[in-house]
């Protein structure tokens, strides 16, 4: 592969990890997931050039280039990580919101009249 093609394909992957890091600090999962598609297509063509020997007669800028984006990805995927967990957190809780929750009214003898399917709490009066 020619350095003209591996000089693009770093810039191509630090142009993607730029908008990644703006999207994870802005917390815009959406934004995130729609650039996944993007971001694993110019990783694999970079890894692609670089197990085919590109980097064999490549000069150093190049080889530290490639360094920084390691280790960029590597910060990325801790912080995707943090994200990932902290979704599955308020899954979680919402779930046992929603099973801990008694939702109803009082009848006029002082008893409580449970409603099925609903969200909230018991009202004093009816």
């Amino acid at each position: 592969m020619s350095p003209l093609k591996i000089e693009s394909c770093l810039e191509a992957v630090e142009s993607v990890f730029e908008r990644e890091a703006e999207f994870i600090v802005a917390g815009n999962i959406v934004e995130l997931g729609a650039l996944s598609t993007s971001k694993l297509e110019h990783l694999t063509e970079l890894s692609n050039a670089i197990e085919s020997g590109a980097l064999a007669h490549a000069t150093p800028a190049i080889i530290s280039r490639v360094k920084r984006l390691q280790a960029t990805a590597s910060e990325h995927s801790k912080h995707l990580e943090a994200l990932r967990y902290g979704l599955q957190r308020v899954q979680a809780r919402l779930g046992r919101m929603q099973s801990d929750t008694l939702v109803g009214s009082y009848n006029r003898y002082g008893s409580q009249v449970r409603f099925s399917d609903s969200v909230g709490a018991f009202c004093s009066k009816a």
